[in-house]
């Protein structure tokens, strides 16, 4: 915990002191020494000592000499004075210039030495607690000012302007003397495979990192001010505050350098009035979506007023009635083949028709294909929050895909699951709940070494997470967390009976970032640890 250096010229003395005391039961974990005060200087410069016992009449420098030249640099270290009676009242006038905790007096007495050293290790306990609580109280401080900053945009999103002028009034208190602007983007990740997650905080700091970069690129003079950013799942919204002195504006040569190919951004069009910046923040997430026609691309702009679609060729994208018909009569026939393929075709409708529509109306085409599937199901008894994410009951699936015909093969799969449910008959005797968790069961060893969440489950197999988690307790008389308990230590127990992999390996190969954690739970299933389960077969 601490660390304690020694400067004496007197070997006998410097080997003495570090034997007198039981240092390790004081904290000490370890000793230092310096024969001269120059070297102490040097040695506590490197080593960074939280304690120094220091002689004062030492030849190169003195004892009082080191003193000045450390504390400077280690102000939080901690000096007491090893001296004689001769030198005492030079000792007293030391500790009171100040630098100086307190002195031992030579020869050594143990109770009274030893009390001083105990002064001295609450002082040192004392100062790194109160460092500790300044530091968290820093960050936590930081932390604030952070999900102020984010909130701002989501008072924007929210359509609450007061909320949000005041709040950056007093972010940019700073700056009230400046004549600014406006810059709305919108930052997504979509992940190719579909168990892939990626932290929050570092969303933020990648997407943060991404605009920032972009803004260079665009114009030398563009540093912001301020960059105001807010993480909803897979989107970034951010808005970047700029100073006046634009020079350049240049976004033909604007691109997302060493970015994964499922990383896309929209750049919104810049103002000066902060009031129209709820509306512009909606047109550049929109124009997110232009992904879905424009192929290989991964910066969008939002299309200008003049070059919006006619309401005329809007209307021209609907889903026909002979489409709902096969939608409903490949559902019947429960043949998946039907299904992606019918699906491939209206995908390419809908790609065909983008370009030259507003996306509110593919928004709707795709809609209408979901009403028709869930209006099946509803006819046939199927509970729909059987066969229905919130993702499709709130449209928001159209967030998760880089490219339309990822979305519609994904809306494939879950037509497929509603035609599975038909075709066995769906009723509280048949078995159809409980073959789902096979499905689960083989989706999770395939991601075993993955945090996979009830919700990430129910996502990929169309379920609400709501009643997914009531089946479980219903069918298998246990929870989601103890049936993937279950899978993990049973495939550790498999890797353990092989002698290439260590215990830590298995711990990272079945999920758990905490060694400790996997012990338990381990013995928690099997009522034994790793080691000794691997004992049983003569490892």
């Amino acid at each position: 915990m601490y660390k304690l250096l020694i400067v004496e010229d007197e070997p006998l003395i410097r080997a003495g002191l570090q034997h007198y005391f039981d240092w390790t039961a004081l904290g000490v974990t370890m000793i230092v020494e310096a024969e001269n005060g120059k070297e102490g200087w040097l040695t506590a410069i490197h080593e960074q000592p939280d304690l120094i016992i220091t002689d004062i009449r030492m030849p190169e420098m003195d004892g009082l000499q080191m003193i000045e030249h450390i504390r400077a640099t280690l102000p939080d270290t901690l000096f007491i004075i090893l001296t004689g009676f001769n030198d005492f009242e030079y000792a007293q006038k030391a500790i009171r210039l100040g630098g100086v905790h307190a002195f031992l007096l030579k020869p050594l007495e143990y109770e009274e030495s030893f009390a001083t050293i105990l002064s001295c290790m609450a002082t040192l306990k004392q100062r790194r607690n109160e460092r500790t609580q300044r530091i968290d109280l820093e960050q936590q401080a930081n932390e604030n000012k952070s999900y102020k900053s984010n909130q701002l945009v989501k008072f924007l999103l929210e359509d609450e302007h007061a909320a949000w002028e005041e709040g950056v009034r007093q972010q940019l208190n700073d700056f009230d003397h400046l004549s600014i602007w406006y810059q709305p983007f919108v930052v997504t990740w979509l992940p190719s495979n579909p168990s892939q997650t990626i932290e929050r905080k570092e969303f933020q700091q990648h997407a943060e990192r991404i605009i920032r970069t972009t803004l260079d690129t665009m114009s030398s003079s563009s540093i912001p001010i301020q960059l105001f950013l807010y993480i909803d799942k897979t989107k970034c919204h951010a808005v970047a505050v700029l100073d006046d002195q634009l020079s350049s504006y240049d976004t033909d040569h604007v691109s997302l350098r060493a970015c994964d190919s499922n990383v896309f951004m929209a750049i919104g069009k810049r103002t000066t009035d902060s009031s129209q910046l709820t509306q512009l923040l909606r047109l550049t997430d929109q124009a997110l979506y232009q992904r879905y026609y424009q192929d290989k691309r991964q910066i969008f702009f939002p299309i200008a007023a003049n070059e919006s679609p006619t309401r005329a060729k809007d209307s021209r994208l609907l889903l026909e009635e002979a489409d709902k018909n096969r939608i409903i009569a490949s559902l019947e026939s429960a043949n998946p083949t039907d299904i992606e393929q019918l699906m491939q075709r209206l995908a390419h409708d809908l790609r065909i028709h983008l370009p030259h529509t507003s996306m509110d109306r593919g928004f709707a085409f795709i809609q209408e294909i979901i009403s028709t599937t869930v209006r099946f199901a509803h006819r046939n008894g199927i509970p729909v929050e059987g066969v229905y994410s919130e993702k499709l009951l709130k449209l928001t699936c159209v967030d998760d895909f880089p490219t339309i015909d990822a979305l519609f093969n994904w809306l494939a799969a879950w037509m497929v699951q509603v035609s599975a449910v038909y075709r066995d008959e769906f009723s509280s005797t048949n078995h159809q709940d409980v073959l789902i968790f096979e499905h689960i069961e083989a989706y999770i060893k395939e991601h075993i070494d993955q945090d996979i969440t009830l919700q990430m489950v129910a996502d990929r197999f169309f379920y609400n997470p709501s009643y997914l988690s009531r089946i479980f307790k219903r069918k298998l008389d246990k929870n989601y967390m103890r049936f993937v308990t279950e899978i993990r230590i049973h495939y550790a127990q498999e890797c353990l009976k092989k002698p290439e992999y260590l215990v830590t390996d298995v711990c990272t190969m079945c999920g758990y970032k905490s060694y400790k954690h996997f012990v338990k739970t381990f013995r928690s299933i099997t009522n034994m640890t790793p080691s000794d389960y691997r004992k049983k077969w003569g490892w």
